[in-house]
């Protein structure tokens, strides 16, 4: 099926017209990759990837390789009518709405690359197979589209410092932006995908996880900072999976707080939800009383 338009936006259903379009893009080509159910903070890289003055592309698909939970995978949102109408209203010009048996085909290698031990540790460690799933999708999309520009959410801190890797070891010519994690205005909380499957309580309570993570970064030491982050989380009844404070890009823990280099990092689970976040020293600013 050929690409056509829809609400002024062009919709791909398959890479080969993509790959033609895409082509046709010689001033460059900004490119938005998600797995739809889109919030504020997807919305958020269409806007950093529209003030380059470039076409900005966004893929939407659920990639099966990204989860190790069957259940997780089949309660992944999906609502590509709703997705396609804030992309029009955000100044998408395109969209790519792929199949598995297409960016998947069977003769499909997998990727050789040296994550320098970030297959090893939290996200990696908890969800196996995630960032092997990260890199195949990735580097399918990278070489069927040939962006020059790509954007990615500061939230999912562990995937930046994957693709950053991605890139430097295969698409060298593509300039990565981490943009920062979009928030609620009121508690802080990460926009996510996932947010939508809590309860309105459950959503006030998962404030309480940025809170933490200032605290964290913001004791008299490291050790203080997170048993004082961890107390605060169990007070709102978040499980916590881990919670530290790690070196940044190798993502080590530390002792050592540095700004730009040093970042709190979380994953636990609410009313059944799994949910993670991060801040990043630079971005912490002076935690009110509370």
């Amino acid at each position: 099926m050929q690409g056509f338009w829809t609400l002024y936006l062009i919709v791909f259903y398959h890479s080969n017209t993509l790959e033609t379009w895409a082509g046709d893009r010689r001033e460059g080509l900004c490119f938005v990759p998600t797995m739809g159910a889109l919030h504020a903070g997807h919305l958020l890289l269409v806007e950093k990837a529209k003030a380059t003055g470039m076409p900005v592309l966004v893929s939407i698909f659920v990639n099966p390789a990204q989860f190790n939970n069957p259940e997780d995978l089949a309660k992944y949102p999906r609502t590509t009518e709703a997705d396609l109408m804030l992309l029009h209203n955000a100044g998408a010009d395109a969209v790519f709405l792929p199949q598995a048996e297409e960016l998947y085909p069977t003769w499909l290698n997998g990727i050789d690359l040296e994550l320098g031990g970030l297959e090893r540790v939290f996200e990696a460690s908890f969800r196996p197979g995630h960032f092997e799933g990260v890199v195949k999708v990735l580097h399918r999309l990278f070489s069927l589209i040939q962006p020059t520009d790509v954007f990615f959410g500061q939230k999912d801190l562990q995937q930046c410092l994957v693709v950053e890797k991605l890139i430097a070891a295969h698409f060298p010519k593509i300039k990565q932006h981490n943009i920062h994690t979009a928030r609620d205005r009121m508690s802080g909380l990460a926009l996510s995908s996932r947010n939508r499957r809590l309860s309105e309580e459950g959503l006030k309570r998962a404030g309480a996880i940025n809170w933490a993570l200032q605290l964290a970064l913001q004791g008299t030491t490291v050790a203080a900072g997170l048993a004082e982050a961890l107390q605060y989380l169990e007070k709102n009844g978040i499980e916590v999976e881990y919670l530290d404070v790690v070196s940044l890009p190798d993502m080590l823990p530390t002792t050592e707080i540095k700004d730009g280099k040093t970042a709190a990092v979380f994953a636990g689970y609410l009313e059944g939800v799994r949910l993670i976040d991060n801040r990043i020293y630079e971005d912490i600013p002076e935690l009110p009383l509370f």
